[in-house]
């Protein structure tokens, strides 16, 4: 029942929406303002007891002024209703310490006073505030030392009635501090709780996304090795209708269609055999897909000898298959047409990245483009613009000693 009731009365004025830092600061006013209370029912009744009515009459109207404090925190005011506690509790130790003189030890009510200000109020946010609640402290005790505690000394009170308000202050002061150090307990492992409960929550939580992370990542995985699969079964039709039954123009077009697949393929075979399932070694796949190619023209690839200069790149998939199929019609363009009458074909292909800058070229020392090339409508060309456009970048072809491609487009995807 007191447990519930305390818990109640240290609650007032508390909204769901607060944080942390605000519903500690409630608590706390609301508990200082209970032991206050309760402290000045009994100060009153004992100095009701001591003949002393007048101080008996004001210490008991100081529990009305406590219990404002409750009312200003219900109506959300909170930093004036921890301010006007303090400010009006400071004031009645000044009046009654000066009223009682030194002997009957009612400065000792400073200490828990001290205590509770540094305990609710926040150092980083605050400071300002506590330092005016200390300031006034002193400025009232250096009053009272001044004046000899005469300003508003009382007449009826004997130094015998001094001295049993002493050790009715002393006790009460000492319990109010110990009091405040066993919220201060209370209220670190309560802390320690909730932070140790955040932390369990947020590795169960870290837990749930690392599983769920896994199975998209297996998700992923998966969907490039079906890709991969059915772009091989594409390319294998391909590869089942090219027979020596059929024209060249035939034979070339299903080729190169199967080239274009493989590309592809190549791109979605190596994601899936990755740690990675979104960037793509480049330098590697380039190496890969020139034996693919090399492969489908085995009459020159004896002749033809193929450097690269990629360093390691890596790209992301979004940048890797564009280039990949641009890559694919360069190539396969250099192998059906560069080298025809030439028995030392040499492509040199580049790809170098500065900052979001890239820049790839595929060079042959070929036979060179013939004129008005860039005004046929050739599927190739096509494409290749079309990947460009993608890539949101520029290309151009030069005759030097044969052809010299070269792109260059921005990307942020890396």
């Amino acid at each position: 029942m007191f447990k519930k009731t305390w818990n109640y009365i240290s609650s007032i004025g508390i909204l769901p929406e607060y944080d942390d830092i605000l519903v500690k600061r409630i608590k706390l006013t609301n508990q200082f303002s209970s032991v206050a209370i309760f402290i000045f029912l009994f100060s009153g009744i004992n100095n009701y007891l001591l003949s002393d009515f007048f101080s008996a009459l004001l210490i008991e109207g100081l529990v009305i002024i406590c219990l404002i404090g409750f009312y200003l925190n219900k109506l959300s005011y909170h930093r004036f209703a921890i301010s006007f506690l303090f400010t009006t509790i400071s004031i009645a130790i000044f009046y009654f310490d000066s009223y009682s003189g030194i002997l009957s030890g009612t400065y000792l009510y400073h200490f828990p006073l001290i205590f509770a200000i540094a305990f609710v109020f926040d150092m980083r946010e605050d400071r300002k505030v506590m330092l005016f609640h200390f300031l006034l402290i002193i400025t009232f005790l250096t009053v009272n030392v001044i004046t000899n505690y005469s300003l508003f000394s009382s007449r009826y009170l004997t130094d015998d009635k001094r001295s049993q308000m002493f050790m009715f202050n002393l006790i009460f002061s000492a319990s109010a501090i110990g009091f405040f150090v066993y919220l201060i307990i209370q209220n670190n492992l309560q802390e320690s709780y909730f932070y140790i409960q955040r932390i369990e929550e947020r590795k169960q939580s870290e837990k749930a996304i690392r599983e769920a992370l896994s199975e998209k990542n297996l998700l992923i995985a998966e969907l490039h090795h079906r890709v991969k699969n059915n772009l091989a079964i594409i390319s294998g039709l391909f590869s089942l209708k090219i027979n020596d039954d059929l024209h060249e123009d035939a034979k070339s077009v299903l080729l190169e269609s199967r080239n274009r697949v493989r590309s592809m393929a190549l791109i979605h075979n190596r994601l899936y055999k990755s740690d990675s399932l979104i960037d793509v070694n480049f330098d590697e796949y380039i190496k890969e897909l020139i034996e693919e190619i090399t492969t489908s023209y085995p009459t020159i690839s004896n002749i033809v000898n193929v450097t690269t200069k990629i360093n390691n790149l890596v790209l992301n998939v979004n940048v890797a298959i564009p280039c990949a199929l641009i890559l694919n019609e360069l190539l396969t363009n250099i192998y059906k047409h560069a080298f025809k009458d030439k028995v030392d074909g040499e492509i040199f292909v580049s790809f170098s990245k500065e900052k979001d800058h890239f820049k790839m070229i595929v060079a042959d020392n070929g036979c060179g483009l013939p004129s008005g090339y860039d005004k046929k409508q050739s599927l190739g060309m096509t494409v290749i613009s079309s990947l460009t456009e993608q890539l949101d970048g520029d290309f151009k072809f030069t005759n030097d000693h044969g052809t010299r491609f070269e792109l260059s487009f921005i990307s942020n995807n890396n």
